[in-house]
């Protein structure tokens, strides 16, 4: 049975082989994942500046940043916040009846205006409140022309508002307390009035934010990558020496891809050109003889200004033209499903399973080949039993025989 399992043997060989290149795949594209990041972290112009809205008084505003903001100073005073009309309709007897009463088709135009909510108040009478589904004056609604039945009763608590307020001295009305178009980039939130109209002060800052904590991430995930990718595509006479993935085309187009990538010029965040140096050195980097990725602070402090200037407007490395896509989303292509690198692990993966199968046919083969090997042996074990009988038989034949001569 040791001379049959060979194959079996010889394929199990072949399937720890398979893990071992499976698992190398694997662990180079979560190097990949990684250099994707970096890449796309150096693109997001957000990472390179520092925002901040803050009012001298939170009680009375907030403000929010959402766009890219020039850093200022503001005076602010809010005379009224904008609210929605509310009519009160009471005298019902059960809910019921003040829903029937929205619900009329006397009521259609208020019911596209408001929202109702019925409350049982302290008189045990059923209140009909009529709320204005936006905030502001053009929301606003009346109840004066509607009917009512006898024993109901009518009444404004509150009407529609508009959202007054002044920056700088310039005056303001908005429909709402949430404002997006006063300040380009800023949403202010209107929470109550100054007092006595005195202002308040909203403090814009923008403050640059240093570039090389990002280019560092960019170096080592870089150079983590390149280090995989030579030990696991070393060749060497030494079998054991040798990558797993060493000859493999599609890591080698992959790091080719990469580095070709690095090298062409940035561009804009749209794809278009940019003036002047924009090579890696642009950028503080270079590539050494050995392949690896280094950030240069000579490179790195001759272009400061302009670098940052850049990553605040955003900018795309490894830009081609040709299939409009930076370096960060060929390599998210690289990696999905139809990507060199997916594809490949999918390969060694459907490999791994025809080797499953056929060693597992093997064994079941193997199975009956052990079966019939034991019944010859205990088919040969039984007639060298009878066999033994047999000549023990004439054995003593034998001695009785020559007993009886011996006598005579």
């Amino acid at each position: 049975m040791e001379a049959e399992n060979v194959p079996v043997n010889k394929l199990d060989a072949r399937i720890s082989k398979s893990t071992v290149k499976i698992t190398a795949l694997g662990q180079i594209k979560s190097q990949l994942s990684a250099l994707k990041a970096s890449l796309i972290d150096l693109q997001t112009p957000a990472n390179f500046s520092k925002q901040a809205a803050k009012f001298s008084n939170t009680s009375v505003a907030t403000a929010e940043i959402t766009s890219t903001v020039t850093a200022a100073s503001y005076q602010m005073e809010v005379t009224s916040l904008a609210q929605p009309t509310i009519w009160n309709v009471s005298g019902f007897t059960t809910s019921a009846d003040a829903l029937t009463w929205y619900n009329d088709a006397a009521q259609a135009a208020v019911k596209t205006s408001a929202d109702a909510t019925v409350f049982l108040s302290n008189t045990g009478q059923y209140v009909l409140s009529l709320k204005s589904k936006t905030t502001g004056t053009d929301a606003a609604f009346s109840l004066a022309g509607n009917s009512v039945a006898a024993g109901i009763t009518k009444t404004q608590y509150q009407a529609a508002q508009n959202a007054a307020f002044k920056l700088n001295g310039v005056e303001f009305t908005r429909a709402t307390n949430t404002v997006s178009d006063a300040i380009t980039g800023i949403t202010l939130n209107l929470a109550t009035t100054t007092a006595l109209a005195t202002p308040i002060t909203l403090t814009v800052s923008n403050d640059s934010v240093s570039a090389r904590p990002k280019l560092d991430a960019l170096v080592k995930s870089y150079n983590d990558l390149y280090s995989l990718y030579k030990s696991q595509t070393a060749s060497s006479m030494d079998v054991s020496a040798r990558g797993i993935l060493n000859s493999d085309f599609g890591v080698s187009s992959m790091m080719r891809q990469l580095v070709t990538g690095l090298m062409l010029p940035m561009t804009n965040i749209t794809g278009g050109a940019l003036t002047g140096q924009t090579d890696l050195s642009a950028m503080g980097l270079k590539l050494l003889d050995s392949g690896n990725l280094a950030v240069d602070d000579t490179l790195l402090a001759a272009n400061s200004g302009t670098l940052q200037t850049r990553l605040s407007a955003g900018i795309r490395i490894g830009y081609s033209s040709t299939s409009s896509s930076d370096l960060a989303t060929q390599i998210g292509d690289m990696i999905l499903s139809g990507g060199v690198i997916q594809d490949r692990i999918a390969s060694e993966q459907s490999t791994q399973s025809d080797l499953n199968k056929r060693k597992t046919a093997l064994q079941e083969k193997l199975v009956g080949v052990q079966a019939r090997y034991t019944a010859q042996y205990a088919s040969l074990d039984a007639l060298l039993f009878k066999l033994q009988g047999t000549s023990d038989s004439l054995k003593s034949a034998l001695d009785g025989l020559t007993n009886s001569q011996k006598n005579n």
